[in-house]
């Protein structure tokens, strides 16, 4: 035990007591010269459990690492965050945090693999038709160009998890300030979350929750001066552990349906044009792509035609730009982006705007 309790309220100053007996008869006139008391008047409860020290009580801690769930025992607290529930639709057995920069957090949250493994297989074997959407969209992440998944942090998994189950789900940008060597949210006026590491390695969590006593100054609305503030403090520990292996989805991870597999395009590749013009259009792409260059794909997306493809060099593409643009169904050309591959290759990113 660390901490010992201060004065409690009924500990307070003679003056400050005496100060308060001799109210003004005007109820909403509070001398100023009894703010200095107030101090004295500010009583904490809740020792902290016999956990390990904190690493330092003057330096900001950095909390990024990865964490159990479960809380240590002793703990008064559980990871007091059930709004992770809502999106990631399962328990989560490990907390990993993420330093994002100006006292920033972000939060992951990961399921137990195996559980995930179980409920991608359920929705496989149930519902086979939203199975497929969601296998596609899992396959197409790792997309090197277009694919959502380019940085951990970055909560790839964001738009998967409208579709089906997802291992991991997080949120960005828990705001908070440094004092004392923790990190703390303070946003609650009355509840404030402090974070900080401990010397061996864990994640040192203190819940305060703040009750004032008050002199009104008027009925109607209820404020006024605190004659005694009590702060109750709830402390939890967890334990580091290793960071998750990350999930890299793959055809020979996430099998194709039973009745997809039967299928002559099981995985869902083949082209369904909704516009007529686009297999003629698709033709003639390649053709003026020339030689030594591969089209990877042609194909409606939203409002836009998304043609990706491979060039011998940018001089190449450059004159891909312009031919394609003089094509008649074209009304416009926009280069998305482009990436440098071996021996001077490029792969490509367009958008096709037809005419209406």
């Amino acid at each position: 035990m660390r901490c010992s309790p201060a004065p409690s309220v009924q500990q307070c100053p003679v003056t400050w007591r005496k100060a308060v007996m001799r109210r003004t008869r005007s109820t909403w006139i509070i001398p100023l010269a009894l703010a200095p008391l107030l101090g004295g008047c500010i009583s904490h409860s809740g020792d902290e459990p016999d956990f390990p020290a904190a690493i330092s009580e003057t330096t900001c801690p950095d909390l990024t690492g990865s964490y159990a769930m479960q809380a240590d025992a002793g703990s008064q607290l559980p990871w007091d965050d059930a709004s992770y529930q809502h999106s990631l639709k399962a328990p989560a057995t490990i907390v990993s945090l993420f330093d994002s920069g100006g006292h920033a957090l972000t939060t992951v949250f990961h399921r137990d693999p195996a559980e995930f493994a179980g409920a991608v297989e359920r929705l496989r074997n149930e519902r086979t038709e939203e199975y497929a959407r969601w296998r596609q969209q899992a396959l197409s992440m790792f997309d090197p160009m277009r694919g959502a998944l380019k940085v951990r942090r970055e909560l790839p998994f964001d738009a998967l998890t409208r579709i089906g189950p997802v291992p991991e789900w997080g949120t960005s940008g828990s705001k908070g300030h440094c004092r004392d060597g923790w990190w703390v949210d303070d946003r609650d006026y009355d509840v404030e979350l402090a974070m900080t590491r401990d010397v061996r390695g864990g994640l040192l969590v203190r819940h305060d929750q703040t009750k004032r006593s008050v002199i009104g100054l008027w009925a109607e609305t209820g404020a006024g001066i605190p004659y005694a503030i009590k702060v109750h403090s709830r402390w939890s520990r967890f334990a580091p552990v290793e960071v998750p292996l990350f999930w890299m989805p793959t055809a020979a991870k996430l099998p194709p349906s039973v009745q997809a597999a039967a299928s002559t395009d099981p995985d869902g590749w083949m082209q369904r044009d909704g516009d007529a013009r686009i297999i003629g259009l698709r033709v003639r792409a390649r053709k003026l792509m020339g030689p030594d260059s591969m089209l990877l794909n042609l194909k409606e997306d939203g409002d836009h035609v998304l043609f990706t493809g491979t060039l011998p060099d940018r001089a190449a593409l450059d004159k891909l730009i312009v031919a394609i643009g003089k094509e008649p169904e074209v009304a416009r050309v926009q280069l998305e982006s482009t990436m440098d591959m071996s021996f001077g290759r490029v792969r490509f990113v367009i958008h096709l705007s037809l005419r209406r």
